[in-house]
């Protein structure tokens, strides 16, 4: 796939541009792979009263998975992702968001990621198939 992707800083997720994105700073390690940040979704974030919208929680899964490939050095999009959710997201509760790079399978990489509350049990968890837009070096 040609990289025709440029970053203007204003992705919902993690864009310091969007006045009503997440505004999420990713930390990365490169030699494990991994990628984590915290959030707190914000009332107008819900869907049910107080309950996170489930498409706002996979939007976040989604961008861990994009950035543990990019820990490893790839810029990848999103080709495939598998949500599951196992207990809902309240607005206004901190969550750790953390991202791993799984394979690189020549123009697929395989991630995971999790969402997780103040305890460190699983709320979400994701798989992704994601295709390489081109390597960082490139």
């Amino acid at each position: 796939m040609e990289n025709t992707f440029r970053d203007d800083r204003v992705c919902f997720v993690c864009g310091e541009k969007n006045p009503i994105g997440l505004r999420l700073r990713f930390r990365t390690d490169a030699e494990r792979g991994e990628a984590a940040a915290e959030v707190a979704f914000r009332g107008d974030f819900q869907g049910w009263t107080g309950i996170v919208h489930g498409g706002v929680v996979a939007t976040v899964l989604d961008e861990a998975l994009i950035y543990a490939a990019g820990a490893k050095g790839h810029l990848c999009v999103t080709g495939e992702i598998t949500v599951r959710y196992v207990k809902p997201a309240r607005t206004g509760v901190p969550y750790a968001l953390k991202g791993r790079f799984i394979e690189d399978k020549g123009r697929i990489v395989l991630a995971e990621s999790v969402l997780t509350d103040g305890e460190g049990l699983e709320v979400a968890r994701a798989s992704g198939k994601l295709f390489k837009t081109r390597h960082k070096e490139d």
